[in-house]
């Protein structure tokens, strides 16, 4: 009985040593597997390097990433951002964008080749940078509670103090530094899709704001003229306004308003106390407008037609009656004016990848690209000329990042100015008599106006 008991506790010592070691392989196995496809924030150990990563910095958000194949069929590509999976694609290919980043940040990369179901087969070199910093500029909030959707309008006047007018969630706000502090003002209690608002200044310094009214449709002109806001109507219809008052305090309001056939570009115009509304020739689909007087009290409208992509045109009565002309199709849906001291007009837009300048300065229509993106940038866009000519413009690249043009030391340089978010909508540059710059513009991610200035 004791033999067949030892034999017995024997047999079941045996049967429980298989067991175990049974169970040591499988995890060897099972941790083998985790190695090779790299779990646990991407491993690397004892997967071999078998392609190159190259990462070119493009801006202070993004990063292009290319690499060689891996020598064999593979399922994926894995992108690891400092340690993490970033994202997958499907093979090397163009050159991959990673943005949102951070400002002069460093990011570390390695990619790895993936066959289902055995995971990572091989592995790029690790590959470090930093991001682009952003110009030294100096950034303030003008509100911390505007809405994102929608633009704001800047001005300045005689004494360098600034003026803006936007949207808010409870109406149309105007700010003002005036004090030395930004101080904001209700204009009018109303908010909508199209209330984005305009302003101007005259020249006893009192404030002028064009905006569409929801309710009713109508295009409204709010002025602080006699101490307190008033309203009045401009035009029945009236989006995407802008507004402008002339060396002799008239003021003009450009903007699309409903007709029978569609939407036309419309110009109204207050001189004794009545505006005085008229359609202009042109295309139809009109969704946006800029002004600019000149010093003859003649205006110049640079506006867009279409959804998606627009055409960019011009319009001016400086000859006395309306002259209409393209100035590019397929561009971005926005576009900004100034003129030149001759009255010659200064214009710029978005087109695919590209910020485009187009003058008719020599006579004739010239244009130029002055910026060239990685993708398709936002079709917000501004402009203002210094007291010596120079031109200076604000515009969104294809991140949201805010950008600044100006050729101001003779050719056309570029700088980033703020590159933390969805930023730069609604863009609005000014010039101040002291040379320095300032940009309004909204921080979605924030929901707020800030301001920027290069002083």
């Amino acid at each position: 009985m004791r033999v067949l008991l030892f034999r017995r506790l024997g047999a079941a010592s045996v049967a429980q040593r298989v067991s175990w070691r049974w169970r040591e392989c499988a995890a060897a196995v099972l941790t083998a597997i985790l190695t090779i496809a790299g779990c646990g924030g991407g491993g690397g150990s004892g997967i071999p390097v078998t392609f190159s990563l190259l990462v070119e910095v493009r801006t202070p958000s993004q990063e292009n990433l290319t690499w060689t194949p891996h020598p064999g069929g593979v399922t994926n590509y894995q992108v690891h951002r400092n340690g993490a999976l970033a994202f997958t694609a499907s093979s090397p290919g163009s050159p991959l964008m990673d943005f949102n980043l951070d400002p002069d940040t460093q990011y570390c990369y390695i990619v790895y080749a993936v066959v289902f179901p055995l995971g990572s087969v091989g592995r790029s070199n690790e590959v470090c940078v930093r991001t682009l910093t952003t110009a030294p500029w100096r950034l303030e909030t003008i509100d911390g509670a505007a809405s994102s959707a929608g633009s704001n309008s800047l001005i300045n006047d005689a004494a360098d103090k600034l003026h803006v007018s936007y949207r808010r969630s409870d109406g149309i706000v105007y700010a003002t530094n005036s004090s030395g502090l930004w101080i904001s003002t209700p204009v009018a209690g109303i908010a909508g899709a199209f209330d984005d608002p305009a302003i101007a200044l005259d020249t006893a310094g009192a404030v002028h704001v064009s905006y569409n009214d929801p309710a009713s449709g109508a295009l409204k002109h709010a002025t602080n003229a006699s101490g307190f806001w008033v309203a009045s109507s401009v035009d029945t219809t009236g989006f995407g306004s802008a507004i402008a008052v002339d060396s002799i305090n008239r003021i003009h309001a450009s903007y699309a308003a409903n007709g029978p056939s569609g939407r036309f570009l419309s110009y109204a115009l207050k001189q004794t106390g009545t505006w005085t509304p008229e359609f202009v020739s042109g295309a139809s689909g009109v969704s946006g407008t800029a002004l600019a007087v000149d010093s003859a009290g003649a205006a110049h409208i640079a506006y867009v037609a279409g959804s998606g992509l627009c055409a960019v045109r011009y319009a001016t009565k400086a000859s006395g009656s309306w002259v209409d002309t393209l100035i590019a199709s397929n561009a971005g849906c926005g576009a900004a004016i100034v003129l030149g001291a001759s009255g010659k007009a200064h214009i710029v837009y978005m087109q695919s990848f590209d910020l485009m300048y187009a003058t008719n300065a020599s006579g004739a229509w010239v244009t130029i690209s002055l910026d060239r993106l990685d993708w398709i940038g936002f079709p917000d866009v501004s402009i203002a000329r210094d007291s010596s000519g120079a031109l200076h413009v604000g515009y969104r690249d294809q991140n949201a990042d805010l950008k600044y043009a100006t050729n101001a030391s003779g050719p056309w340089a570029t700088f980033y100015i703020d590159a933390r978010g969805n930023l730069g909508a609604g863009n609005s540059v000014r010039i101040n008599s002291d040379g320095s710059v300032h940009i309004a513009y909204f921080d979605a991610t924030n929901t707020q106006l800030k301001h920027a200035t290069d002083r």
